[in-house]
């Protein structure tokens, strides 16, 4: 552990792991946890981490309870109250609108190269587009639909005011006067905890919820996890930071995670040259999905994002 620079807890109870028998789960967390501080103590970037195993008890948190940006991480929260708010009947997901030019931005996804007023589509599939595409023109729309405030005080109600969504997409020059959407890494893995439960207002709702989150990443931030994993969450990234958070679904389990980073650099990030970051979240998602596979099985890992 770094002195001074770690807030680590590693909650562990023993638990099968392997069909061929029980481990400790104290040095399984303990591995990973000095795995992670190694890779990521020459780097200088700073970083916030929580990983959590219900079905082994393994709990890793680093400095878990820092307050740090996630930028477009923030998005499964707005797809959560999008189903949440339909399901209170105020809004269908099959329900086709037409993509306003308030909404348009630039940066990542498609809807900004169509032209004006020649995009219909459903909202579900706006929501298709924020988790494929990371579309921002679509998270825009989906933002302006539902409300921020409304994201904010579900957060609330749910326990984890930490998370706090605070701007839409905009361009750059707007959002470095604007404050970052922020979360712990705690506060997340909480969130993603009841999501996975069934919390957001039942057990079909989230299921639909996790579905949409589970669908494959087209942009430029992918993760090849072993065959017949799955990753149900959203990335984030902007200048100096990345941010990965979601459900790991493998084997009948799942681990949550989240992994966010921050650098002083402050770089734009680009798509033909990795910046450091994307590098200690390549690193890190290797790391922990080694991990993990080892304990089911001995599978082997195709390879991590980027």
């Amino acid at each position: 552990m770094i002195a001074g620079a770690w807030r680590v807890a590693v909650t562990v109870f023993v638990a099968l792991l392997h069909p061929g028998g029980l481990i400790a789960a104290r040095e399984d967390a303990g591995a990973l946890q000095r795995q992670l501080e190694e890779i990521i103590r020459s780097t200088g970037i700073e970083a916030a981490i929580a990983i959590k195993d219900p079905a082994s008890g393994l709990e890793v948190l680093l400095n878990a309870d820092r307050v740090m940006p996630v930028a477009g991480g923030i998005r499964i929260h707005l797809i959560a109250e999008l189903f949440r708010q339909a399901a209170e009947g105020k809004h269908s997901l099959d329900e086709v609108r037409l993509l306003p030019e308030s909404a348009r931005v630039g940066g990542l996804g498609v809807l900004r190269y169509m032209s004006p007023r020649s995009v219909s589509m459903s909202l579900r599939d706006y929501a298709t587009l924020v988790v494929t595409a990371a579309d921002n023109s679509a998270a825009n729309f989906l933002t302006d639909l539902v409300g921020m405030e409304a994201v904010n005080r579900s957060l609330r109600h749910q326990g984890t005011p930490e998370i706090r969504f605070q701007r839409r997409a905009m361009p750059r020059s707007e959002g470095e006067r604007s404050p970052d959407n922020v979360a712990t890494a705690r506060s997340t893995i909480r969130a993603l905890e009841l999501l996975h439960a069934g919390k957001v207002v039942n057990r079909a709702v989230s299921d639909e919820v996790i579905a949409v989150l589970s669908l494959p990443e087209v942009s430029y931030v992918r993760r090849r996890l072993p065959q017949g994993w799955r990753f149900a969450g959203l990335s984030g990234h902007g200048p100096g930071v990345r941010s990965d958070q979601g459900l790991l679904l493998f084997e009948g389990r799942s681990v949550t995670v989240c992994f966010l980073l921050r650098s002083s650099s402050g770089k734009p990030p680009r798509f033909d040259q990795p910046s450091a970051t994307d590098e200690l979240m390549s690193r890190i998602w290797t790391v922990a999905v080694e991990h993990f596979a080892r304990r089911v099985g001995g599978v082997g890992v195709a390879g991590a994002a980027p």
